[in-house]
């Protein structure tokens, strides 16, 4: 028997002994403060390209809290924004198409797995333009593919929306499942879908009327150009008196022409 191959024991309790000293220092070392920690900043989704009239807000990160919109600003994914009497809003999505918000209308934005998602909450109508976008209002949700109008529709038996396909296509997901195309309409609330539980095909007429505010938005959108400052000053100016000028008479010169 040779013992030489035996290791001698307390040199094997020695060496066991450090490698637990060192295993510690050879672990990672905790990152810096400031670095891979807390939440992952939000990218923004959209823009707020319009406003027309006085009432439109963004709550930021919908904590209760909103602020007046302003043109220009960006919109991060959870942001609530909404408009109030007489004001409308467009919004630009970053990743290609657009929102057109009525007067009344009180949704909020944020990405589902890919899908960007349109939360409408109560009230209000909306216009999408966009393809593979998501909206989820009253319980429900839809996906849809290029033009479709929303409408929170008020009903004895409790509010619905009202899905319009413009153009292209929309298919509800929850609480059932239908498709539309262009020119068809689907109406459903949480408890599914309402008539005969299919969508519709609606006329021209309709379709035009679920648009009609979006023409009327892009009509005084051309007449009055964007501010490039935020129109919410509160209180508003006085108005500036214009300068009298006397009647012109014989002997008094008129502005714009020679003597």
């Amino acid at each position: 028997m040779n013992t030489q191959k035996i290791p001698h024991l307390p040199g094997l309790i020695s060496l066991a002994a450090l490698l637990v000293a060192l295993l510690p220092a050879c672990a990672p070392l905790p990152p810096a403060p400031g670095t891979g920690q807390g939440p992952p900043t939000l990218r923004p989704v959209g823009r707020i390209t319009s406003i027309e009239g006085p009432n439109a807000f963004v709550d930021r990160g919908n904590h209760g809290a909103g602020q007046p919109a302003q043109l220009g600003q960006a919109l991060l994914a959870g942001d609530r924004f909404y408009t109030g009497p007489g004001t409308r809003m467009k919004i630009d999505f970053w990743n290609g198409g657009y929102l057109e918000m009525d007067e009344n209308t009180d949704p909020s934005l944020f990405q589902d797995l890919g899908c960007l998602v349109v939360s409408l909450f109560r009230s209000g109508r909306i216009f999408v333009d966009k393809s593979d976008a998501c909206v989820e209002s009253l319980g429900t949700k839809s996906q849809q593919f290029s033009k479709v109008a929303y409408a929170v529709m008020p009903a004895g038996a409790g509010p619905y929306l009202q899905i319009t396909v413009v153009e292209g296509e929309a298919r509800t997901l929850l609480p059932a499942v239908a498709t539309a195309p262009g020119g068809w309409r689907i109406d459903v609330n949480s408890r599914g879908l309402l008539g005969d539980g299919r969508a519709y095909r609606v006329p021209d007429e309709a379709i035009r009327q679920s648009i009609g505010w979006t023409l009327y938005y892009r009509n005084r959108s051309r007449v009055t150009p964007a501010p490039e400052f935020p129109i919410f000053r509160l209180p508003f100016p006085p108005p500036v008196r214009q300068p009298q000028y006397p009647a012109p008479g014989r002997d008094t010169p008129v502005p714009g022409r020679l003597r």
